[in-house]
């Protein structure tokens, strides 16, 4: 999907919130520069965005990313009423506040599209430092980070490095009830609890009543900065997320003496909680994954594919142990897990303990041209690769090797590419001046004809061509 955004860039005045006076890269000592761009789909607008450029950029380095999250009621231009942007700005980092689609959401799916979108025009426009991509929220804006959080986990695309709450809605379907309804989840999500359960889910940081309906478990590698006061109803949402996540999330800070009364923005300190997320970067390949997944999409090196209900999760524990070597512990909620190794090696050694057959899929290139499936040693399956993404059927637990077969035969002196070296080589062969081993009479006899002669010299010159 290809969204185009088209800037103009205005003036904030902080005497007078409601003046906006349109300009071009001017700035003057009284005034703050806030830069605006819509979101633009086919011609239509989306959402707006606003953003602040530090004062030192240059864009010779690359530069952490700031984004808050604004509270209810507010818009683009509300979270310059904290001290965030000046923060970032003394720090060198960009700010980025999003409205979001609307000044009553609860980060619903299109709000956070919204926002990547937002993410991905500033990395492709400046010298954003994709792995120090830091967000915060106040209020109905407090969960943004960690919900965002919990529904991008593709390294392709922005990721979370570390993210701050200040009185913030962890748990959607808790508060709705806490509030005894409310109409802005209900027009965002499409209805109650009770009649989208799932969209209430996928949505919040956590559901505590039900662990497999939960995202918490996204959370393992996302540095989580937790503030509130004595005074709010909700603030056993952070709390009790805390206590969920003590010894599973190793990167955690929650207010330990809260202030008596308070709520959202009020609550947070800007220097503390800047000088807590400038500690994290970006951890996008762990060797342990362990996720609930709200639709197919990939999270780190695996890729969920065929989710079988779509009001459930899919749920992936896995874990890597070396760069080929691999154990799915668990899948659920769906048929097919692509697997994104580092480089593909001749074996690719996978051990399931799901007591059901699932799709693997892995990559391919050009260097091979078929694969092997053996179990405990015995080869059970076989198929040639016609393409860049290969499939195989594991029929159930156990332990497997996936080799990759070579599409180009051994070179004859054995150095790992084929030229010049092997064609003297193979000549001498020919006119009795060497006599070949056996490694090299089986790499000399290209065309398998029990000869090495002028037809196998023929071959190894369009092997040298084609390299």
């Amino acid at each position: 999907m290809h969204c185009l955004l088209l800037p103009f860039s205005v003036i904030f005045d902080m005497n007078n919130p409601t003046k906006y006076i349109l300009l071009f890269l001017v700035t003057f000592s009284f005034t703050q520069e806030i830069i605006t761009e819509f979101v633009v789909e086919e011609g239509d607008t989306l959402d707006v965005f606003s953003y602040q450029i530090p004062a030192e950029y240059t864009g010779d380095n690359a530069v952490p990313l700031l984004v808050a999250f604004h509270q209810w009621g507010g818009n683009e231009n509300s979270n310059y009423f904290t001290d965030f942007d000046e923060e970032a700005n003394l720090r060198g980092w960009f700010f980025l506040s999003p409205f979001g689609g609307s000044p009553n959401n609860y980060n619903h799916q299109g709000a956070q599209f919204f926002v990547q979108q937002a993410i991905i025009w500033l990395q492709e426009n400046f010298n954003i430092d994709s792995q120090m991509i830091y967000m915060v929220g106040g209020s109905m804006g407090g969960a943004g980070g960690a919900v965002f959080a919990t529904n991008h986990l593709d390294p392709n695309f922005p990721m979370v490095a570390a993210t701050a709450s200040a009185s913030g809605i962890l748990d959607c379907e808790r508060r709705y009830w806490e509030m005894d309804g409310n109409n802005s989840m209900i027009e965002w999500f499409g209805g109650t609890p009770e009649e989208v359960p799932f969209e209430y889910h996928r949505n919040s940081a956590v559901f505590f009543p039900d662990s497999l309906q939960s995202n918490h478990y996204n959370l393992q590698y996302t540095p989580l900065y937790m503030d509130f006061s004595e005074s709010e109803a909700h603030r056993w949402h952070a709390e009790d997320l805390y206590t969920l996540l003590l010894g599973y999330n190793e990167n955690m800070w929650i207010e330990p003496d809260p202030d008596p009364s308070g709520h959202g923005y009020s609550m947070i300190d800007e220097i503390h909680s800047c000088d807590w997320l400038s500690q994290f970067s970006l951890v996008d390949d762990p060797d342990n994954v362990n996720v609930n997944l709200d639709e197919p999409s990939r999270a780190y090196w695996l890729e969920a594919f065929d989710q079988i209900s779509e009001v459930e999760f899919i749920r992936i524990i896995a874990d890597r142990v070396n760069e080929s070597t691999f154990n799915i512990h668990y899948l659920n909620n769906s048929e097919a897990l692509f697997l994104y190794p580092s480089e593909i090696f001749e074996s690719i050694f996978v051990t399931t303990s799901n007591n059901r057959s699932i799709s693997l899929g892995l990559p391919a290139d050009d260097s091979f041209s078929d694969i092997q499936l053996f179990q405990n040693g015995s080869l059970i399956a076989e198929q040639q690769i016609t393409d860049d993404h290969i499939w195989v059927d594991i029929p159930f637990a156990g332990n497997y090797e996936i080799r990759f077969i070579s599409s180009i035969p051994p070179d004859p002196n054995n150095d790992g590419s084929w030229n010049v070296l092997d064609l003297v080589l193979v000549v001498n062969f020919i006119i009795g001046s060497a006599i070949p081993d056996e490694y090299e009479q089986n790499a000399s006899d290209i065309n398998q004809d029990g000869m090495i002669n002028v037809l196998d010299l023929v071959v190894m010159v369009n092997l040298i061509v084609g390299n």
